[in-house]
């Protein structure tokens, strides 16, 4: 029943385990509130698409997920239980002898779907306020960030299974964009490589996690691509839905990446309850922004970032140093923003090295001499060793004020 209906814009760009953590000891905790800005572009970066901003985190942290037995269990349970759902829904709909029996079992299905949906958004809104207190750890954080993401993509599942079954009863329309919208804040690119991550289905890497009260931002690289997702719970306003032209939403959207207006390509809006989904492609990614009807703000957005290639975003200013045999350059950028580390010897060839940040090994140059990871937050070091030699480099993310606390030692 529910199917997404692609818009053309082009006419519309008038407008426009222990966590192994960078950050050593307990995770940064910044005093600050969350910022009334919503996109901003990113520090020192013009050429690229600005993103949606939670303001000055109030807690930040970077953590490396590794295979967990007890999450791995948690996920599997919810998938029997989702396809248990499923088998009971569909067996029930046989048993119904007539439209209206069959009618009051989809009635049923629908609260019970919003009774999960309730749940899980409320576990989310209470465990990212638990990290940003301060009161559960980053491992515990992200290890239920994940968990919460699996059984969101369950319920995507069955919503789907739900809306095929009711295309049985004519007199029946299943509330699919109403259900749907309410899954924004439980999934993410970010969280399902966690929850791969956990059950062993993925290759370790960092992962960085920012919040205040009201935001949750995550980011991490996967492959030739950066990843980042953010959440602005104070921008969702389910209440205060009304409706929206899509024209309309798609000009509110368009206008809050400025940048984007003739770098973009194709991008189209769909609609749901109260939400508008964006996909904007342009040369160095996608941007996937949400809006909210009520506040008609950018609440959920994911965005990829090309690495590598002909239309890579642009590279921060690099900090090197090249006192020895071995030569380390670090391209500078913002907090959860894509770290390129790039080690040499004297001749400029590329050289396969390890690199730590702070205490944590990160990984890796490879034998093209550059490993990219997600920058921590406050003032840090990498260092990169080949055989017995080791080169470092500190550096202080754009944006941030430089602090004498590091998160290794200082360079010599």
């Amino acid at each position: 029943m529910s199917r997404v209906l692609p818009v053309a814009l082009a006419v519309l760009l008038v407008l426009c385990s222990p966590a192994a953590a960078f950050e050593t000891g307990s995770p940064n905790l910044d005093s600050g509130s969350g910022d009334p800005k919503n996109i901003v572009k990113p520090p020192d970066f013009n050429d690229t698409a600005s993103h949606l901003s939670i303001g000055k985190p109030d807690r930040t942290d970077t953590y490396t997920p590794s295979v967990d037995l007890g999450a791995a269990l948690t996920m599997d349970r919810a998938e029997v239980r989702t396809q248990k759902r499923m088998y009971t829904l569909n067996e029930r709909l046989a048993n119904a002898d007539t439209q209206q029996a069959k009618e009051q079992v989809l009635i049923r299905h629908t609260a019970e779907l919003e009774s999960r949906l309730s749940s899980l958004n409320y576990t989310e809104r209470t465990i990212s306020k638990r990290f940003n207190s301060g009161e559960i750890t980053t491992q515990q954080y992200v290890r239920r960030l994940a968990v919460l993401d699996v059984k969101a993509r369950n319920i995507a599942r069955s919503i789907e299974h739900f809306d095929d079954k009711g295309d049985a009863v004519p007199s029946f329309a299943p509330p699919v964009r109403r259900l749907r919208a309410n899954l924004y804040s439980l999934r993410g690119q970010v969280r399902q490589y966690a929850a791969d991550r956990f059950r062993g289905r993925s290759e370790p890497r960092p992962i960085y996690v920012a919040t205040t009260n009201t935001g949750v931002v995550l980011s991490t690289i996967e492959g030739s691509r950066y990843v980042r997702e953010a959440f602005r719970a104070d921008y969702r306003k389910p209440g205060e839905a009304k409706a929206l032209l899509v024209q309309r939403a798609a000009n509110i959207t368009l206008s809050q990446y400025p940048w984007l207006n003739g770098h973009e390509k194709s991008p189209s809006t769909d609609y749901g309850a109260g939400v508008y989904p964006s996909i904007i492609p342009y040369s160095q990614g996608v941007v996937k922004p949400v809006l909210d009807s009520g506040t008609e703000k950018i609440f959920r957005e994911t965005q990829y970032k090309y690495l590598t290639g002909t239309n890579h975003i642009p590279y921060g200013t690099a900090v090197r140093n090249n006192s020895t045999t071995l030569n380390l350059a670090v391209n500078r950028t913002y907090s959860g923003g894509p770290l390129r580390i790039n080690l040499t010897d004297a001749g400029g060839d590329p050289v396969n090295g390890s690199v730590s940040i702070g205490e944590t090994y990160v990984g890796q140059t490879g034998d093209d001499g550059v490993l990219w990871t997600v920058s921590p937050r406050q003032t840090f070091t990498v260092s990169t060793t080949r055989n017995s030699e080791t080169v470092n480099v500190t550096l202080v993310p754009y944006g941030v004020t430089a602090t004498n606390s590091t998160t290794g030692p200082p360079e010599t």
